[in-house]
């Protein structure tokens, strides 16, 4: 051969280029969400361009696509469970789980109660099961059917269970985010929640204050308590309300707090919503099945006219189905795809390295720890990454600073478990919208400990509130023995 084939050489991408695929991300879901439309061709886009750059770096197509297929693996499971939820949804309409637990707590919860109780219910639960997803899937279910029979706001509502529900992921010994922050500072893990409770617990004041207050400015006038009436007897006319039927419900809770996984969780109780359908409502197991499919309807699950029924009964019993979150799935994979890219050639680094490179001070610190667990969190949807590169980035310049890991793990797994409720392309901001059916941006300005953390993190910095080189208002000695 008079050539040979020339073998490109790798390299880090320019800063320009590795901001620009942030930029162009970003540009392009702004102009989808001002348009009301999907922001998946935007994420198709950005992922191309991502492309554009990794290969004027050096990179192939066989480069980038390996480790991508490598991520795809992981990213299965959250495709299934996605799916798993719709099905849930429609089974738990199918058995008449969420239509009773409706029934008997529609004329007992006061609507101007109701965006309060959905973030201190969430949160409780979330604090005794440690986990965010189980709590959102049954009690955060259960609060925003409540809440839809009552005419509540629904954005107000599923930003209230967008909150509550992620408290434990910071508070609760049994959540993996409060172990695995504990494991990053190397101190035990209720050493760990005291320490981030410096912000927790100023946040879960402030939101139980302002949720209150929203409940009471639209509780009342929305919350029109005849409505209530009517759609207790709808539900009385299509459903058997026999307690029991509550029963696969139960055991949700049952198998979350035993911790099993989700998958058996959900498939289980799906089946055994079928089952409970087919003996309390008289469905036939046809419609069952394609209920957990399409979802329920009254007129083709229940074989019931719609004529007659309220639109507010109508809308909160024909949803869910495996195909109502095949769209949330699939952003789920491209933002996985997108996210690996920026990964693999390293642009990450690239924008931490030039923009926090000459950071110094306690506020600046706590703010760029803050601010890249952001970045790397809607690159990754992984809150224990958006953890570990900070302190590796940032752990010498906290000490010299007079800080310690615990300041810096703190602020950087506050803010980043967090995040993962406000950022419309990550998978726990997916699964919130799909039970909610309410989009991630339209309940942002309520979920105020998705966002709340963050701030009580820049704030108490400025004062020194929390930090070894601050005021420590009570003593934060790990009983973890250090071998």
């Amino acid at each position: 051969m008079s050539k040979e084939k020339k073998i490109r050489e790798k390299k880090k991408p320019l800063f320009i280029e590795a901001i620009s695929m942030i930029v162009v991300l970003l540009a392009l879901v702004i102009y989808s969400v001002k348009l009301d439309i999907s922001i998946i061709p935007a994420m198709m886009i950005a992922i191309v361009w991502s492309m554009v750059v990794a290969y004027r770096c050096g990179y192939g197509w066989n480069d980038i696509m390996a480790p991508v297929y490598e991520r795809e693996k992981g990213v299965v499971e959250v495709f299934f469970i996605i799916l798993l939820i719709g099905a849930f949804i429609s089974t738990m309409m199918f058995s008449g789980t969420i239509p009773v637990i409706i029934y008997y707590l529609i004329n007992v919860i006061s609507p101007s109660l109701m965006i309060v109780l959905s973030f201190l219910l969430t949160a409780i639960v979330s604090v005794i099961i440690g986990t965010s997803w189980g709590t959102a899937g049954t009690v955060g279910v259960i609060m925003l059917a409540i809440a839809q029979s009552m005419g509540v706001p629904l954005p107000i509502v599923a930003g209230a269970v967008a909150s509550g529900s992620h408290v434990g992921q910071l508070c609760s010994p049994m959540a993996d985010t409060s172990n695995v922050a504990a494991s990053f500072a190397d101190v035990d893990t209720m050493t760990m929640i005291k320490r981030m409770a410096y912000y927790t617990l100023p946040v879960i004041g402030i939101a139980t204050v302002l949720y209150a207050v929203l409940g009471f400015m639209n509780g009342s006038g929305s919350g029109d308590m005849a409505s209530a009436q009517l759609i207790h007897q709808e539900i009385g006319s299509v459903f058997n309300t026999n307690v029991l039927v509550i029963l696969p419900m139960v055991l949700v809770f049952i198998l979350t707090f035993m911790k099993k996984p989700i998958v058996m969780t959900l498939g289980i109780t799906s089946l055994l919503g079928i089952v409970f359908g087919m003996i309390f409502n008289g469905f036939s197991f046809g419609e069952g099945l394609n209920a957990l499919y399409s979802g329920f309807t009254v007129a083709g699950s229940a074989g019931i006219a719609e004529e007659g029924f309220s639109d507010i009964f109508l809308n909160l019993c024909n949803r869910g189905g495996a195909t109502s979150m095949v769209s949330p799935a699939i952003i789920v994979i491209v933002a996985s795809m997108y996210g690996t890219i920026l990964m693999e050639i390293k642009a990450l680094d690239v924008i931490a390295e030039t923009v926090f490179s000459k950071v110094k001070s306690r506020v600046l610190l706590s703010t760029s720890a803050v601010v890249l667990a952001g970045l790397i969190v809607s690159l990754t949807s992984s809150s224990f990454l958006a953890g570990m590169m900070p302190k590796d980035l940032f752990l010498k310049k906290f000490e010299e600073e007079g800080m310690d890991s615990m300041d810096l793990v703190s602020a950087a797994l506050s803010a980043s478990t967090q995040y993962l409720t406000c950022i419309p392309w990550c998978d726990t901001a997916i699964f919130l919208a799909g039970i909610s059916g309410v989009s991630t941006l339209a309940a942002l300005p309520y979920n105020f400990f998705g966002w709340g953390c963050s701030a009580m993190v820049i704030i108490l910095s400025i004062f020194g509130i929390g930090y070894k080189n601050g005021t420590r208002m009570f003593k934060l000695e790990s009983q973890k023995v250090i071998e």
